[in-house]
């Protein structure tokens, strides 16, 4: 029943994030969102603008993170659907990372003529090591890419017109530490003590 209870709540979340994705017309890169179990920053593309990175706190643990990412397709909008729930490899800032994104859920998009996807990574993460980690990737270049690659099960190119996308990650800092005040709400504590990262 627990697990059942698990796999509605998480179907529901990620239906609310496809809904705030197709209604939201939002000029500012960035947004913090509460959606009453997690709370989400997000930040929008800079090749498909609508293509969203999305960094989430679950509020009955707030010091990990989920990323979850989306692929706007104009590709084979009938036949997409057979890949929901696989596992597909990605490539982080072009060549130096290679990783893997499951793909979550998958909707139409204009009248059925594209298709939205959401991928997530693996397994949450330590927001204080993620972020760490994340202002240390970013900072050399300035950039975070995410590219859908190809395996021997999966062609990138069959199902997306565009494999690669970046996003401008110089507000992440602040914009997780307000992700962060809003998750733990009346528990919070200086995000700057309590993340050890800093931004150059």
């Amino acid at each position: 029943m627990r697990r059942f209870f698990i796999f509605i709540s998480l179907h529901l979340f990620l239906f609310l994030l496809v809904i705030a994705y197709q209604a939201q017309a939002n000029e500012d890169k960035w947004s913090v969102d509460d959606f009453g179990s997690y709370v989400v920053a997000s930040v929008h593309g800079e090749v498909v603008w609508g293509d969203k990175l999305r960094f989430a706190l679950m509020k009955k643990n707030c010091d990990y993170i989920n990323v979850l990412f989306s692929f706007l397709t104009y590709k084979a909008p009938k036949e997409i659907k057979q890949i929901e729930g696989i596992t597909i490899p990605i490539k982080i800032n072009k060549e130096k990372l290679l990783a893997e994104a499951e793909i979550l859920v998958i909707s139409s998009a204009f009248n059925d003529m594209a298709s939205f996807v959401m991928l997530s990574a693996p397994k949450p993460y330590k927001l204080n090591e993620f972020s760490d980690g994340l202002m240390k990737e970013y900072n050399p270049q300035n950039q975070f890419t995410i590219e859908l690659m190809s395996n021997e099960n999966f062609a990138a190119n069959k199902y997306f017109d565009v494999t690669l996308n970046r996003w401008n990650l110089d507000q992440y800092p602040e914009k997780i530490a307000e992700t962060y005040s809003k998750c733990v709400g009346d528990n919070f504590k200086d995000i700057e003590t309590h993340l050890s990262f800093k931004f150059n």
